[in-house]
């Protein structure tokens, strides 16, 4: 007999936190991206290094700190609705 698998529909916040899971693994994916080719650019010369590459970590590691800090408020405030009283 096959299981009636039933699966609970994912709520907005959950939803909203995969969100800025994602972005912040992005983010700082991004700034080690763009500071390894920095690197490697500097080390063979410098001559092919993007404009602009340099500001990539400046502006995407702040936002992986925003978003991982929206991500921890988020996960706070949903364990304290749904903590339940000892009885």
């Amino acid at each position: 007999m096959a299981k009636n698998k039933t699966t609970k529909a994912q709520t907005s916040s959950s939803r909203l936190e995969t969100v800025l899971g994602y972005g912040f693994i992005a983010c700082v994916g991004l700034t080690v991206l763009a500071v390894l080719v920095i690197l490697f650019a500097a080390f063979s010369g410098g001559a092919w290094t993007p404009v602009g590459l340099g500001l990539v970590p400046m502006f995407a590691m702040p936002l992986g700190f925003a978003f991982l800090v929206a991500l921890l408020i988020l996960s706070s405030k949903r364990k304290k609705l749904n903590k339940q009283p000892n009885e």
